[in-house]
C-alpha cells in the first residue's frame, strides 16, 4: 500500500524548499480569499527524496515528486499528525446492546419481515426438528464513502485491508455478521451455522445478566482480512484451534475465542464489481435467543491506492 522513495538529494523546486507555499504552472503562487497561500506542489525539476516522517509529512513540500504531498500523499497515511489513509473507526460512545433473537415469525423471503427485519435460514431445529426461515433484526452501522476515485470499483481481495470490531457475546455460534457494499453486494464475515456446538464466547461477556436488563462485559477486537492464517471463527474453532480461558460470572472460567484476525465464511470476492463510494454496512445478527452480547466500537479500512485524496475525509 506504501511505497517510500528514499533518497539524499534536494526535493522538488528551489533548495529553500518553500515549506509553506508551492510554485504553479506558471511560476507564481495561488493566494486564497483570506489572503493565504494555497500549498500546492512544485512543478520545478525533481529528485525523490522520502516523504513519510512527521517533519516531511508537515512541511508543505512533494518531496517524493508523486504531485501529492503531506496527508494528502498516501506515504504520510498514519505519520505524525495525518490519518491512515483508507481507514474509518466508527466510535458508538456507549457499549450497544445486539438484538437477541428478535424476530416476527416464519418466512420465506424478506418480503415477509417487517422493515426492520430479514429472512434468515436457522437450520435444523435441535428439539423439533426440521429446517425454519425465521425473521430477525440486525444491528446495522452505515458509512457513506464519497473520497474514492470517481470511478473506483472493487476489482481484487487486496482492496480492502480489514473489518474489526470490538465486541462481546456470550455465545458466539448464535450470530451472522455481513459486509454489505453499496451496490447490495455481501461478504459473510462469519455465517450463521446452525443452533448447535458449545458454548464460546467473544470477549469476556456477561453470562448472568437477565434478558431484560442485560449488562455490557469487556470487548475484545476481531478483524477479518484477505491475508489472516486462522479460518472463519467457527471453522477454526470446530477444528480445534486454540481458544482463551476467560472468568465467567459464576467464578469459574469459559471458553472464548482468541482477538486477533479471520477469515471470512464467503470468499471476499463477492465484492468484485461494486462501485466503491457509496454507503458501507456492518450487519451483525444475534439469530438465536438467551444469550446476548455488546458492540463497542466498528472500522473498516480500504486499500489507499484508491484513495483520491489522503488528506480529505472518506465520508
Amino acid at each position: 500500500m506504501m511505497v517510500v522513495m528514499v533518497g539524499l538529494l534536494p526535493a522538488c523546486g528551489s533548495d529553500d524548499r518553500r515549506p509553506t507555499r508551492g510554485t504553479g504552472e506558471d511560476g507564481g503562487t495561488s493566494t486564497m480569499s483570506d489572503g493565504g497561500l494555497v500549498s500546492r506542489p512544485d512543478t520545478g525539476p525533481c529528485t525523490p527524496t522520502e516523504e513519510n516522517t512527521p517533519e516531511t509529512c508537515s512541511d508543505g513540500v512533494d518531496n517524493d515528486c508523486d504531485g501529492r504531498w503531506d496527508c494528502s500523499d498516501e506515504t504520510c497515511s498514519g505519520v505524525g499528525s495525518c490519518p491512515v489513509c483508507g481507514s474509518v473507526d466508527t466510535m458508538l460512545g456507549a457499549p450497544l446492546a445486539l438484538p437477541d433473537g428478535v424476530g416476527s415469525g416464519t418466512c420465506t423471503s424478506d418480503a415477509d419481515c417487517s422493515a426492520a427485519q430479514s429472512c434468515f435460514n436457522l437450520g435444523e431445529d435441535p428439539i423439533f426438528g426440521g429446517t425454519t426461515q425465521e425473521c430477525r433484526e440486525s444491528y446495522r452501522s452505515s458509512l457513506d464513502f464519497i473520497g474514492f476515485s470517481a470511478d473506483a470499483v472493487f476489482a481484487d481481495p487486496s482492496d480492502i485491508v480489514s473489518v474489526c470490531v470490538t465486541m462481546e457475546h456470550s455465545w458466539v455460534r448464535d450470530l451472522e455478521m455481513r459486509l454489505e457494499a453499496p451496490n447490495g453486494q455481501f461478504v459473510r464475515l462469519q455465517a450463521f451455522l446452525g443452533r448447535e456446538g458449545g458454548e464460546l464466547y467473544l470477549g469476556e461477556a456477561d453470562d448472568c445478566d437477565s434478558a431484560s436488563s442485560p449488562e455490557p462485559g469487556t470487548g475484545a477486537t476481531y478483524c477479518w482480512t484477505p491475508t489472516a492464517t486462522r479460518d472463519a471463527m467457527f471453522d477454526y474453532a470446530n477444528a480445534g484451534g486454540a481458544v482463551d480461558s476467560v472468568p465467567d460470572c459464576s467464578g469459574g472460567t469459559a471458553d472464548s475465542l482468541p482477538p486477533g484476525d479471520y477469515g471470512t465464511s464467503d470468499p471476499w470476492t463477492n465484492l468484485v464489481g461494486t462501485p466503491m463510494n457509496g454507503t458501507w454496512t456492518l450487519s451483525v445478527t444475534d439469530l438465536w435467543g438467551a444469550d446476548n452480547g455488546y458492540i463497542f466500537e466498528w472500522s473498516i479500512t480500504f486499500n489507499s491506492r484508491n484513495v483520491e485524496d489522503c488528506s480529505s475525509p472518506l465520508i
